[in-house]
Formats: structure tokens, C-alpha cells, sequence
């Protein structure tokens, strides 16, 4: 009897299928697939990605400026990084220092996880390469990551200071002001007083906790050196084609001509591996 009258009634029929409906999603169930719910789970494990600022200067103009901007912003750009560039710098402690002031400002706008401070006379040779990757292959190494500050590089002479990062934490500003105050200090005392980079070495080698901050990673994977510039750390590794950047520093006195760098930029933008613009461009 029930059935034949159900078959009458249509209505009954919609009413009945509305309660099962309704008692079925109040149950727990889900509409989601289950592998999409999954998927949205997974999507938010994995170590989080550091916002990373790619940071340099250019206050005169060189044969290599466009080069050299279009390099690094190309490479920001492919990795989501930000490129910040000043076009002057107004410090009384020599011009190279304005890295520093750089790296203070940017700081202070808790903006950024890292900065990656790298010479303007340099080019990104591979851009596959994520130097957030270096940032977390060196810190693996580390007994403490987080307690890690600085990441530098060395050449024959000691450290360079021509591309190195920098964790964008409020204890930086202090070592920073620290390697003021050496700058400062030798300015009074000798004649000449002391480079950007001769202050960074010495307050790394000289205070205790700032040396402890420091890790040095292989020239060759942040800072590499061409064949034409032979002054390497001691693993003696030249740059070559596939490695992350090409650095050439000093180049005035290791090669000849009225522009010894511009000539080097020319010579080794064609190792450069770029990437496909159109994969950020777009």
C-alpha cells in the first residue's frame, strides 16, 4: 500500500529524498571528492618559502648597466623574489658602506626573511638556481639554524663581501652598527681607515657572538670567480658554465683595456641560462 501510494505522489517522494539529503550532510559528510580533500591538506605542509629581497646599487653610469639590471631582474622576477636597487648613496664612510645602510632600511620594514646583498659587477649565470635553496643546504649544517645570521663567502684574500646574505632580523641591525662603529673608529686612528668589507671580516673574526652567527659557503655556489680573476678559497674552484653566479671583482687589475669588467660582462652573458620569460612575464 505504501509503495502504490508513493508512486502517486511525487511530492512524497521529493519530501523523502530532501530528508535523506539532509540527514546525510548533517552527518559529517563531505560533497569535496576525497582526493581533493586530501590534496588541500598536503598543500600546506612542507617547509615555508623565505621572502627573499635581491639587493644592489648603481650610482655611475658603466657599459654594463643594462646587462646587469635586466640580470637580476629577470632573475627576481622568475623566483618571486623582490629586486631592490638604489641609484645613490650618501653615507661619509665611502661608498661601498651604502650596502649596509641598504640592508639596515630594508630590515627594518620586516618585509623580508633574507637579503641577498650581491655586487652590481656580477652576473647570475644560472637561473634555475634558488639561493633559497643555498640558504637551507648551508643551514642543514648548522646545529641551530635559526641561531645563523650570515652567510658569506671567501676568496684568496679573505672574505668578500661581493655576495652574501644577511637574515633580515632585528639582531642584523645591531651587527650591522657594530661594523659602524669599527668603520668610525678607524677613521679616527689611521690614515686611510678601514673597507666596508676589512670591517665585516673583523667584526666576525673579532666578536665572539657574531662569529658564531656566521656560516661561509664555497665561493663556487655564491660567489664564484672566472678564470681571468684567480683568487679563489681554498677549494681553488673556478667558475663554470651551470654554476650560480660570476663575480668580477677586481677586474681592472687582472685584465687589460680601457674596460676590463664591461669586456668580462660581454664575454660570459651568453653562458647565462635564463629561463623562460614567458613562464613570469606573462
Amino acid at each position: 500500500m505504501l509503495v502504490r501510494s508513493l508512486r502517486k505522489s511525487p511530492l512524497v517522494l521529493l519530501f523523502l529524498a530532501l530528508c535523506a539529503f539532509l540527514g546525510w550532510h548533517k552527518s559529517g559528510y563531505s560533497l569535496v571528492p576525497a582526493a581533493s580533500k586530501s590534496d588541500a591538506v598536503s598543500s600546506n605542509k612542507g617547509p615555508k618559502t623565505p621572502r627573499i629581497a635581491v639587493v644592489t646599487f648603481i650610482t655611475d653610469e658603466k657599459s654594463y648597466v643594462h646587462l646587469s639590471l635586466k640580470n637580476k631582474d629577470h632573475y627576481a622576477r622568475r623566483h618571486g623574489y623582490d629586486f631592490v636597487v638604489d641609484y645613490e648613496a650618501h653615507t661619509d664612510r665611502g661608498t661601498t658602506y651604502w650596502k649596509f645602510n641598504m640592508m639596515e632600511r630594508l630590515i627594518k620594514t620586516n618585509k623580508w626573511d633574507w637579503i641577498w646583498w650581491v655586487d652590481f659587477d656580477t652576473l647570475i649565470t644560472n637561473t634555475d638556481i634558488k639561493v633559497a635553496d643555498i640558504i637551507e643546504e648551508t643551514l642543514r649544517n648548522a646545529t641551530v639554524p635559526d641561531d645563523i645570521d650570515y652567510l658569506t663567502t671567501h676568496d684568496c684574500n679573505g672574505l668578500n663581501t661581493g655576495s652574501f646574505l644577511v637574515r633580515g632580523h632585528e639582531r642584523s641591525i645591531k651587527f650591522l652598527h657594530d661594523i659602524y662603529t669599527i668603520s668610525d673608529h678607524a677613521k679616527k686612528t689611521t690614515e686611510h681607515g678601514l673597507s666596508e668589507q676589512d670591517s665585516m671580516a673583523k667584526i666576525i673574526a673579532d666578536d665572539k657572538a657574531s662569529g658564531a652567527r656566521t656560516m661561509q659557503v664555497p665561493q663556487w655556489k655564491l660567489n664564484a670567480f672566472p678564470k681571468e680573476i684567480a683568487c679563489f678559497d681554498k677549494s681553488e674552484q673556478v667558475w663554470e658554465p651551470g654554476m650560480f653566479v660570476i663575480h668580477f671583482a677586481g677586474a681592472w687589475a687582472h685584465v687589460k683595456g680601457e674596460d676590463p669588467t664591461g669586456q668580462l660582462m660581454t664575454k660570459y652573458k651568453d653562458e647565462i641560462i635564463w629561463g623562460d620569460w614567458k613562464n613570469f612575464y606573462e
